[in-house]
């Protein structure tokens, strides 16, 4: 037996440590049926009682103490003697506690300390402990110590009583976080009412003077749907209305406050004809589905709404003028080095990390797959690179598919380690509330967003230094739709005030001298507002020189369909499904001249069945198609850029064989040249797809199955 523990072997079945039938009456225990009526009073629903003599420093009877069901006999759980001390008998009842608990205990137990007490008429004491039960869990007790003086020996006597009094301090602790809620809302709130969803009744909890001269006869005597609809009629701007009616009726409040703690919406007042913006915010109370009970604040935003919308469109003109420049490409171009970078940093890490690793088989597939995530970002920015033109004139499309914040965040996280651990970062990600909710969106856009803005974090943020990045779920007052906001902060060198009043045009850079070494083109804000704008987002920064800076972006995403899948999940299914079995023994002919380009398309397409045969130009694929029986391939894999003859030639060659059964073999274009005109020349030449290099094998197969599927050549199937 431990010291200090209590010995609970073999007490199931001994006279010590008893089931019993009836609930516990620790009082008959300690005293007798026939005892004193005033101490049963007392230590009943007790969880621990003892008796002391302080006169003589001694434990007196049997202490007890109740476990659930069951009443325990601390001298025998304890082994103490005959004549224990009342000192060594503390120090084993506490043995649980923590070390401060322990202290607070003792103090207020002292023998010399509960003298005192007596000698100047204190006759009863009390005081709170904090202790932990069986399961680890910790609950509140209140030890209560009665002294009475025995009148033949005139010793002072004492009567130890401990109760759980855990519910009273939950009570307690709801009500001041309530009163905290009520008096941090009344701070910063004009206007703020009690409702209960249950009875339907609101009260006023503050109100200011103009509003009360208005409102306060009404709703003081009407239930609050008759009040919410008394106040939409009045006073909110006819536009919003229905908005604000489902918003906050009381179903959707109920649905609302179940998910989340907090709620608000903005919209537009309009009393005597003046146009206001407002916010409304819904705060729940206590559990909403027991107490029914939740605030309703509002605030003016006026100023807020109006400084962003000055700064949106004063940020629009300049940049729309920016845009504009003829020159705008050719620097884009020339001064892409830092953004091409952050990829090629974590795919050269991540190779490096590999090779060392390399008998380690499950840490360098892990590696392999943050080198592929990288790879696909690189290949999204070239291939953003190459159609700025379309940013430039306004034609940029936002292309949604179905995927989740979590994913988003993590091909972000992963591209951004490598420079984090290189310079020593202390680097924290958070993440609050549903990430992984399927919604509609440009990934590819939104990947683009956050690694600009995390990218500048780590870039300006010297080595050592501290950068976070917070993604958070926000509410949002439609089922259909998923709020969410992404803050980006560190503690770098921070921006000039002169310049975040231009930090989204084009060009722009800080005149700093902290950055003066560190590369950079001054375009990667401008390109992020613009795609936040495009997604119908919002972005806010703050900085201060010296300081650091900090980033907010939000956007609200609409809910995918149930059942629809992402594009990654489309991909896997063909990869992974039995259509692989199509791809045996179906001969293809790799049109390419890189032999590296070569050997990687080769093993990839083996791995899945495929025959292939080789041609390192389009001379050599006209040839081999003519001499080889019709049908013999089934596809053509062909490189636009070859020596002795192109792709374009090639195909062009191919499709007028007077054996029309080879001429319409399907030709699928592979390029590094990604414009749209590229595309359309593949198509006009006669090659049936388009598949970018480097290629995706998931979305390669995709189309090599729906060729394999069509056997001839369709004229202007299209990508």
């Amino acid at each position: 037996m431990a010291d200090n523990g209590i010995n609970m072997e073999n007490h199931e079945n001994s006279s010590e440590f008893r089931r019993l039938e009836r609930p516990i009456q620790i009082g008959d225990e300690l005293i007798g049926v026939s005892g004193d009526q005033y101490k049963r009073a007392i230590v009943s629903d007790a969880i621990l009682v003892f008796e002391f003599n302080l006169t003589k420093n001694l434990l007196m009877g049997n202490p007890l103490q109740r476990f659930g069901e069951r009443i325990v006999r601390l001298r025998h759980a304890f082994d103490l003697p005959e004549k224990c001390s009342y000192d060594k008998f503390l120090d084993s009842v506490s043995w649980d506690l923590s070390d401060s608990e322990k202290e607070k205990f003792m103090a207020n137990m002292d023998a010399s300390y509960l003298m005192d007490a007596f000698i100047t008429g204190k006759y009863e004491l009390w005081f709170d402990i904090n202790k932990p039960n069986f399961e680890g869990e910790s609950f509140w007790t209140r030890n209560t110590v009665i002294l009475t003086q025995e009148k033949d020996t005139g010793d002072i006597l004492g009567l130890a009583v401990v109760k759980n009094i855990t519910s009273n301090y939950k009570r307690e602790e709801e009500k001041v976080y309530q009163l905290e809620i009520i008096n941090a809302l009344s701070i910063d709130y004009t206007n703020v009412f009690m409702v209960n969803l249950m009875t339907n009744r609101i009260r006023i909890v503050r109100m200011n003077d103009v509003a009360g001269a208005f409102y306060s006869d009404e709703l003081g005597e009407q239930y609050y749907d008759d009040a919410l609809e008394f106040y939409i009629d009045v006073s909110v701007y006819s536009d919003d209305r229905d908005m604000m009616r489902m918003a906050f009726s009381r179903d959707n409040i109920l649905r609302q406050l179940i998910k989340r703690e907090t709620f608000y919406v903005n919209f537009r007042s309009n009393i005597n004809n003046k146009l206001q913006y407002m916010k409304l915010k819904v705060v729940r109370i206590g559990d909403i589905k027991e107490t029914g009970n939740f605030l309703l604040a509002f605030m003016n935003v006026d100023d807020e709404i109006e400084h962003e919308m000055k700064q949106k469109k004063l940020l629009q003109d300049t940049l729309s003028m920016a845009e504009s420049a003829s020159h705008a490409k050719t620097m884009f171009l020339s001064n892409m080095s830092h953004d091409i970078r952050t990829p090629m940093n974590a795919i050269i890490g991540f190779t490096t990390l590999a090779l060392n690793h390399i008998s380690e088989q499950a840490m360098v597939k892990t590696y392999l797959d943050k080198i592929k995530s990288s790879s696909n970002h690189l290949l999204s920015l070239i291939n953003d690179v190459l159609d700025m033109s379309r940013i430039e004139s306004g034609k940029m499309k936002i292309n949604k598919t179905v995927s989740t914040v979590e994913k988003i965040v993590g091909d972000v996280d992963t591209v951004m380690q490598s420079q984090i651990q290189m310079k020593h970062l202390e680097y924290s990600l958070i993440k609050r509330g549903n990430l992984t909710r399927p919604v509609m969106m440009d990934g590819l856009r939104l990947n683009q967003i956050l690694i600009n803005i995390v990218g500048n974090a780590v870039k300006y943020t010297p080595d050592y230094g501290k950068v976070q990045f917070m993604i958070t779920e926000m509410p949002s007052i439609s089922d259909n739709t998923s709020s969410y906001q992404f803050r980006i902060k560190d503690n770098g060198i921070g921006m000039s005030k002169k310049f975040l009043e231009k930090i989204f045009t084009p060009f722009e850079r800080d005149e700093n001298k902290a950055i003066a070494k560190i590369q950079g083109t001054g375009l990667g804000l401008a390109i992020t507002k613009s795609l936040v704008d495009i997604m119908e987002g919002s972005i806010f920064v703050k900085s201060e020189e010296g300081k650091g800076s900090e980033f907010l972006v939000c956007f609200d995403l609409e809910n995918a369909k149930e059942g629809e899948l992402s594009v990654e999940e489309k991909k896997e299914n063909v990869y992974e499904s039995s259509v692989i079995d199509s791809f045996k023994d179906v001969r293809i002919l790799l049109v390419e001249d890189n032999e590296l380009n070569r050997e990687i398309a080769t093993e990839l397409l083996k791995s899945v069945g495929f025959i292939l045969d080789e041609a390192e130009n389009g001379s050599q694929a006209v040839q081999m198609v003519n001499d080889s029986p019709a049908g013999y391939y089934k596809v053509i894999l062909m490189d636009v850029m070859m020596p002795v003859m192109n792709g374009y030639e090639s195909t062009k060659k191919i499709r007028s064989l007077e054996d029309k059964a080879k001429a319409n073999v399907p030709i699928i274009a592979m390029t590094a040249n990604a414009f749209e005109e590229d595309k359309n020349q593949a198509i006009e030449c006669g090659m049936d797809k388009f598949v970018s290099k480097p290629f995706d094998i998931n979305d390669l197969l995709v189309k090599l199955k729906e060729m394999i599927d069509m056997k001839v050549h369709s004229p202007r199937s299209g990508d």
